[in-house]
């Protein structure tokens, strides 16, 4: 017994001079060139899927905030057997960024909903028959027209409520004349200058959800443009660390 414990406290003494730590677990570590090629990836998707498919902008954004694991794995590598006051701090910013971009989006998404329930419907009022009289072969079930709103509240938290563009165009609902082309009706006649309504008068009239999900737009492609300058410079500060 006496041999064996000396044994290990030999063996334990060579592994503290060769710096190998007990028990520590092994973790994957992506490859410097493959974690740039990666972030440069992501970084250039979030202005491509804005203007060309803007419902994937989300699962883009949370592919970019699940890379700051991979962010952390690389840095415990490189600070592994360092001293604390040597420790090397990769930037995260960006990816901290993305997950505030999801909140921001659950939370305008969860009070649109809210605030369009507290809504009237302008076809309040009306059955089955009337509905279908205005929109003809439309299908009112109640089934159906809760499947409408769901579907469009996770569309809206797909394209992080930015609006919904394909193919650089934007697909609008029911705003404008309607129609594909936004033509508007036949007889209708534009108001003249004298005949032009307060813009003060329309503002104060407008519905809550409608202003809050302006600015949460505004916001939301504010940080989409601030994610990928950070990233562009943790993409650099990167690279003088690795050379």
């Amino acid at each position: 017994m006496k041999n064996s414990k000396k044994d290990l406290i030999r063996r334990m003494e060579v592994e503290d001079d060769l710096g190998i730590r007990r028990g520590a677990k092994k973790r994957f570590v992506v490859p410097d060139k493959v974690y740039i090629i990666i972030k440069i990836c992501l970084i250039a998707a979030l202005p491509a899927v804005y203007f060309l498919c803007s419902p994937l902008l989300a699962v883009v954004v949370l592919a970019y905030f699940g890379l700051i694991v991979v962010t952390n794995n690389i840095e415990k590598n490189f600070n592994l057997g360092l001293k604390k006051d040597l420790h090397i701090r990769l930037p995260k910013t960006d990816s901290l960024l993305c997950l505030l971009l999801v909140i921001i989006t659950a939370v305008g998404v969860t009070v649109s909903s809210v605030s369009m329930t507290q809504r009237a419907s302008m076809f309040e009022g009306f059955d089955d028959s009337q509905l279908e009289e205005v929109i003809d072969d439309a299908d009112f079930s109640s089934a159906d027209f809760v499947w409408m709103q769901v579907w469009t509240k996770v569309k809206d938290f797909g394209t992080l409520m930015t609006g919904t563009r394909y193919l650089f165009e934007e697909q609008r609902g029911f705003g404008g004349f309607g129609g594909p082309g936004g033509e508007p009706p036949e007889g209708f006649t534009p108001p003249s200058d004298a005949d032009l309504p307060d813009m003060s008068e329309i503002l104060d009239g407008m519905p809550f959800s409608i202003i809050f999900e302006s600015v949460v737009k505004a916001v939301d492609t504010g940080l989409i443009v601030v994610i990928c300058v950070c990233g562009l410079f943790s993409v650099r500060k990167f690279r003088k660390l690795t050379k």
